[in-house]
């Protein structure tokens, strides 16, 4: 089973591109997907427009050729997505797709796939520190069977781990 040999790797990368660029590069050979919570976005281009002399701005994220880049739409300048996934090409066989019909929020990302005739879902969460994701989650309890991992950048601060909470 497939599912049982993926190499995940998964860091907040505080929006630093030169980030991306040597973990995707790095990573090509040996990872198989990686969990990217506050990716950079940087300006690819700009598109004519009516209203503005110098075109209109368009941003996005890094991109590598043996990467496949999944992540929610902008849906303004200003609500950007805080998660990407990043799925290497050679596992391409298996058809991973965004899954915004489940859930489509800027924090959170859910890709599915198929292996052994069966959908496979991995989740990558970015939750702020008023915890946005978490209460999106709460409020919209979605029961995916078929979840392989959900992890991410969760800012649950605990006295477990943190003495000063």
């Amino acid at each position: 089973m497939i599912k049982q040999n993926l190499n995940i790797f998964s860091q907040n990368f505080r929006k630093n591109k030169v980030l991306t660029d040597i973990i995707l590069e790095s990573n090509k050979n040996s990872t198989d997907i990686v969990f990217i919570q506050e990716p950079s976005r940087s300006l690819i281009r700009r598109v004519p427009s009516h209203s503005n002399l110098e075109g209109d701005p368009i941003f996005g994220m890094p991109n590598h050729p043996e990467w496949t880049l999944f992540t929610c739409p902008d849906l303004s300048q200003d609500d950007y997505p805080r998660v990407a996934t990043y799925v290497n090409k050679r596992l391409s066989k298996l058809r991973f797709s965004l899954r915004l019909d489940i859930v489509n929020h800027r924090d959170i990302s859910v890709l599915a796939f198929h292996s052994d005739h069966i959908t496979n879902f991995i989740i990558n969460i970015y939750s702020n520190s008023n915890q946005t994701a978490l209460h999106y989650l709460r409020q919209n309890i979605i029961n995916l069977e078929g979840t392989i991992i959900m992890t991410g950048d969760f800012n649950i601060r605990d006295s477990d781990w943190d003495p000063n909470f």
